[in-house]
C-alpha cells in the first residue's frame, strides 16, 4: 500500500511540470481521500517557483466554504480568473494577502461521482491572461493536470 507520504512526493513531481506549462508561480493539489491521510484542508502536492511563499499546514480554513471551490462543486469545470479585480467569483483573501496571487485556474479532480478535490494554478504579482494552452495544461472536468487524475482514480 502507498503512503501518504510517497504519494504526496509523486503528486510534487507531477505538480513541478505545470509552473512551466503555464508560467504560473505556484500550483497544488488538494485532496479529501481520509484513508490515506489526505484532507483539502492541506496540500496534498506543490510546486512553487523559488521566492514564492506556501500555505502548507495552514489548516484553519474550511476550503469546501471558500467561493472558488463551491463553484468548482456546482460546475465540474475549470475556474480560469485571469484578474481577481475583475472576478464574480472571489478568491481566498489568504491566498492574495499571504502569496500575492492576482490570477488563477482551478480544475476539479472528480472521483466516484463527487469534487475530490482540485488542483490550482496561481500567478503572483498581477493579473495574467491564461492561454489556452495553460487551460490545456490543467485539463477540465476532471481531468485535472498531467496525470494526477490518473493518480487519484488508481488510488
Amino acid at each position: 500500500m502507498r503512503t501518504a507520504l510517497a504519494m504526496s512526493h509523486q503528486f510534487d513531481a507531477l505538480l513541478d511540470q505545470l509552473p512551466r506549462a503555464t508560467g504560473s508561480s505556484r500550483t497544488t493539489l488538494r485532496l479529501d481521500w481520509p484513508e490515506l491521510g489526505f484532507h483539502v484542508d492541506d496540500f496534498a502536492g506543490k510546486a512553487l517557483v523559488p521566492g514564492e511563499k506556501s500555505l502548507r499546514g495552514q489548516r484553519g480554513i474550511n476550503r469546501r466554504a471558500v467561493a472558488t471551490v463551491q463553484w468548482l462543486d456546482r460546475e465540474r469545470r475549470s475556474l480560469i480568473q485571469d484578474d481577481f479585480t475583475t472576478t464574480d467569483v472571489p478568491s481566498l483573501p489568504a491566498l492574495i494577502e499571504v502569496c500575492g496571487a492576482r490570477a488563477q485556474m482551478f480544475a476539479p479532480v472528480i472521483r466516484n461521482g463527487g469534487l475530490q478535490g482540485w488542483v490550482s494554478v496561481h500567478y503572483t504579482g498581477s493579473a495574467h491572461y491564461w492561454s489556452h494552452a495553460n487551460v490545456e495544461a490543467i485539463g477540465d472536468g476532471g481531468a485535472a493536470g498531467p496525470g494526477i487524475d490518473r493518480q487519484v482514480v488508481a488510488g
